[in-house]
């Protein structure tokens, strides 16, 4: 099984189905042939085939393109009337992929394609938007029905589609450049007076007026801001300075506070600025080329007040009234982090906006960084609606207004869910070989660590067999030198004589009573004897050795008791059973007893 068989099963197949009754060539058979199915594919085909128990590969196939529907139809958004069409593709595609599982991932895939172009023709499109939109959807609708046609040629069809949709392309942008062309400098015109009306009026509601300022402000002033708008854009230092120039310009017609701790810094600010402002406001609009009579006039009106504000005179206030413009007081105030987000629109952006349950695909076709305003067309290149950098950002925000992309979306889609679904099966292997790895590590480390006990263990043994043989070398040492010194005395001069006789005698299988490692007599026979190395060797009931002694050696433990007869295994017995019973016996006699004096 390929790879991305294994992928598709691992992510969509969680527990293994019933024994499957029907192949996966033969449900591709069935899909190929499916015209009535406009839902969820795996729903559709256990109600029409409730018989059939599909085998995990075809499960995880179905489900897949099943999740892919889901997702594409999600972000394009189409009109109902496109997405029933659509979805009679979808059976096809399952079939297709049924048969050749890595189909969405190969570089071009035929009716991936197809759909990819068809859909991107098709985005924003809905019915009653004239002769060029019912052209569109009977191309439209011919496409689908090729790509249903198993006997299609779908590169002649993806080339006439990819050729009808260009050339639909260049007549709604011809329109589109027409509409901005005219509706530039109209959104220029009425957003220069909306921003210039907004500056005068939130600093002059704020401030006292006479009646020669008011007249400035709402007059002269407010043409020279728009000019600036226009010119220069609210983003400019020209726009911050003329902002700077109003505020000073309402601060000199202020009373000044005579009770104030700085009075008298007050008053020397205010010569200052007297003396420079009207220069001030003349060079910039010497800068904008907006100098007329009626603006040097209004000057001239401001210089006169400028008397009676220095002398301290009270000046004739009246009550401002704002220039009309749109009511923007109740416009949330959006971040920066939002606002960045419309400065890096692209024209040609396609977005799903929604309005009182309304939903409507609108392109982006003009964006104006210096007055910050967009503009949104229809399919058609008609003009759907208008928002400032600000109502846009609140709206993306709100999620009333969502991005969508057309580009690509079938082939995308299926490229990016079974790749992932691929690399996920990958990563699956690569913990599953590196948990394999860790098993044999660990293992190994058991085994290594086993053998190491193993051999501690046997050094060990070796070591107390050591200790012991030491042990029982050093008792029969100790034995037989203790044995010995009884040998030696003169007295036993004849009991040695005559053992020794004995034990030249003794041969294999004679039995004596030996001390065990704990002292205890216990039978032992002789085994072997070795004639050359003068060493006999004895063994205990169970045939293990129990010692090994030279003919001397074993002629001082019999003289001590150490060791005793038992079976010589000869007629020696009785001998050496009467020779030591007689020599102990003369042994506890006197002199003259043996001798008979």
């Amino acid at each position: 099984m390929d790879e991305v068989s294994q992928a598709l099963i691992y992510r969509y197949v969680k527990e293994g189905n019933a024994e499957p009754n029907v192949s996966a060539s033969e449900i591709a058979g069935y899909l190929e042939t499916a015209s009535d199915i406009q839902s969820n594919l795996l729903s559709a085909l256990r109600e029409q085939q409730p018989d059939w128990q599909l085998d995990d590969f075809s499960l995880a196939v179905i489900t897949s393109v099943d999740e892919c529907a889901a997702v594409i139809f999600r972000i394009t958004q189409m009109a109902p009337e496109v997405n029933s069409q659509l979805r009679r593709v979808f059976p096809r595609l399952a079939a297709a992929i049924l048969r050749e599982p890595d189909l969405p991932l190969s570089k071009v895939p035929p009716r991936l394609t197809v759909l990819d172009a068809l859909n991107k023709g098709m985005v924003g499109w809905t019915p009653g938007l004239g002769a060029g939109s019912n052209k569109l959807q009977t191309v439209f609708d011919d496409a689908i029905n090729r790509l249903l046609d198993p006997d299609s040629d779908l590169e002649r069809l993806l080339t006439e589609v990819v050729t009808f949709m260009d050339k639909e392309s260049d007549r709604i942008r011809r329109l589109e450049e027409r509409l901005t062309a005219s509706e530039t400098g109209l959104v220029r015109t009425r957003q220069a007076k909306q921003l210039a009306a907004e500056l005068i009026n939130s600093k002059a509601a704020r401030s006292q007026v006479t009646r020669s300022l008011a007249d400035f402000l709402c007059g002269p002033w407010y043409d020279s801001l728009q000019l600036l708008v226009n010119e220069k854009g609210i983003q400019s230092e020209a726009w911050q300075r003329a902002e700077a120039l109003t505020d000073t310009l309402l601060w000199i017609y202020q009373p000044i506070d005579s009770e104030a701790e700085d009075v008298g810094q007050q008053k020397q600010r205010l010569y200052r600025i007297i003396e420079h402002l009207p220069g001030e406001i003349r060079e910039l609009l010497v800068a904008l080329e907006h100098r007329t009579d009626a603006i040097e006039q209004a000057l001239d009106s401001l210089e006169a007040d400028t008397v009676p504000i220095i002398s301290g005179e009270e000046l004739e206030y009246i009550e401002f009234e704002p220039i009309p413009c749109e009511n923007t007081s109740s416009r949330s105030t959006v971040s920066r982090v939002l606002l960045r987000k419309v400065l890096s629109l692209e024209t040609g952006q396609w977005f799903s906006y929604e309005d009182g349950g309304d939903v409507q695909l609108i392109k982006l076709v003009l964006k104006l960084d210096d007055v910050h305003q967009l503009l949104f067309t229809n399919r058609n290149g008609m003009k759907v609606m208008q928002k400032s950098f600000d109502e846009f950002a609140y709206d993306l925000s709100s999620h009333v207004v969502s991005a969508i992309n057309p580009n690509a979306a079938f082939s995308s889609t299926f490229k990016t869910i079974y790749q992932g679904m691929v690399d996920e099966y990958r990563r699956h292997r690569i913990v599953i070989a590196e948990r394999m790895a860790e098993v044999e590590r660990l293992d190994e480390e058991r085994k290594k660590a086993q053998k190491k006990a193993q051999a501690e263990a046997t050094k060990l043994a070796i070591a107390k067999e050591e200790a012991e043989r030491n042990r029982l070398e050093a008792i029969k040492a100790s034995r037989l030198a203790s044995a010995s010194a009884v040998a030696e005395k003169s007295e036993n001069a004849d009991l040695v004589a005559e053992l020794k006789n004995v034990v030249a005698g003794l041969a294999s299988g004679a039995v004596l009573l030996m001390p065990d490692a704990n002292g205890q007599l216990q039978n032992c026979t002789l085994a072997v004897r070795i004639a050359a190395a003068d060493k006999l060797i004895f063994v205990d009931q169970s045939g293990m050795k129990a010692g090994d002694y030279t003919a001397q050696q074993l002629v001082a433990l019999l003289v001590a008791g150490e060791v005793e007869m038992a079976d010589q295994g000869v007629e020696f017995e009785d001998t050496l059973a009467a020779v030591v019973t007689k020599l102990r016996s003369d042994r506890e006699k006197s002199y003259d007893d043996l001798t008979g004096a």
